[in-house]
């Protein structure tokens, strides 16, 4: 049911924002099962011998990489919170912009909540230059363990063909490399190796396997269960203390900043938005396309479910918030009513 109404979702958003795909992926953050997962465009596969163009084939959820922009922001600050480098009320001051090496960083929107600003309000209004003061104050080759730490540039295990995300930009140890990687531009991944890694900071700082196959029954009655049928973790990657104050922090993005469309009455969500450029892959730089990304999860202290959204370059607006946000609400409302899950606050 959850698979039939992401596809249902999907569909509408991609036809309404004139978008050339999307992805939806619904999973259990703690246990890595995944509940659903849609991609456009596809193919129908009753006649997949009619496909004239091999790439509908390609399962873009697990093997179509992109730079995911502003919803890195929280792998950033785990970091940051994680070694010690900043705390949730630190503050820097935002002047709208930041100069690294020869080059230029702005915000999103450069004269947005200037003067001093804590890391809380750095997810909140999703400051770039917020990002970069972070990173900067980790060590590189920490910041880079950590990244790999979250399967950043590693497969993620799931029972399907995938590719690892790409971390190699940051081989070279330029300041500008690594500023630009806090807020989630100049590295790659799939969108399964986002989800995963967000995953971590829901569920108590634990790196997860996701699944597809829970059980397989063969046609003489013989029951095969993978791993045993339980879920896989790998050693705790942050502390459940620094996860905790990462949910505090992503609850307030839904509260006051930029998923404010993402709320349900009645329920705890954390989440986080994304709004990146397309790489020019030819000329270099990027281009004036841009993919949106929310991901959220809910209820936040004892998440249940972990919804990554992914739009690929929609028509006539700017920012995820407008997009992919709301269509997280409509699915969150689904997924609450479908599971029974009971609210969680007044």
């Amino acid at each position: 049911s959850i698979q039939s109404q992401a596809g249902i979702l999907l569909l509408k958003i991609v036809k309404d924002w004139q978008a050339e795909g999307g992805t939806i992926i619904v999973m259990n953050p703690k246990s890595g099962d995944i509940l659903a997962m849609a991609s456009l465009p596809d193919f129908d596969a009753n006649n997949y011998f009619k496909v004239e163009n091999p790439e509908l084939f390609i399962n873009s959820a697990t093997l179509k990489r992109y730079e995911p922009g502003s919803v890195f922001k929280p792998i950033t600050m785990a970091i940051g919170i994680e070694t010690g480098s900043v705390t949730p009320e630190t503050e820097y001051y935002n002047t709208g912009t930041v100069k690294v090496g020869d080059k230029i960083i702005s915000n999103s929107i450069p004269d947005k909540v200037l003067g001093w600003q804590t890391m809380i309000k750095v997810l909140e209004q999703s400051l770039n230059t917020g990002a970069v003061f972070v990173e900067q104050k980790i060590p590189k080759d920490i910041f880079l363990k950590y990244l790999e730490d979250f399967g950043i540039d590693s497969k993620t295990g799931i029972d399907v063909s995938e590719v690892a995300g790409d971390l190699s930009v940051l081989e070279s140890k330029r300041d500008i490399n690594f500023a630009t990687a806090s807020f989630g531009q100049g590295v790659a991944m799939t969108p399964i190796e986002l989800i995963r890694a967000l995953s971590a900071i829901a569920n108590g700082g634990k790196l997860i396997k996701p699944r597809l196959v829970k059980n397989i029954i063969y046609h003489n009655g013989e029951n095969y269960q993978p791993a045993n049928g339980k879920y896989e973790l790998s050693s705790q990657i942050i502390s459940p203390e620094t996860s905790a104050k990462l949910i505090s922090m992503m609850i307030k993005v839904i509260e006051n900043g930029s998923g404010r469309r993402a709320g349900v009455s009645g329920y705890t969500i954390a989440g986080k938005t994304g709004t990146s450029q397309v790489p020019d892959l030819k000329k270099g730089g990027y281009k004036d396309e841009y993919i949106h990304t929310f991901v959220g999860f809910a209820p936040a202290y004892d998440p249940k479910f972990i919804v990554l959204i992914k739009l690929d370059n929609p028509k006539g607006v700017r920012f995820a918030e407008s997009t992919v946000v709301p269509a997280f609400k409509e699915l969150a409302e689904f997924i609450f009513s479908y599971l029974q899950i009971p609210p969680d606050k007044p």
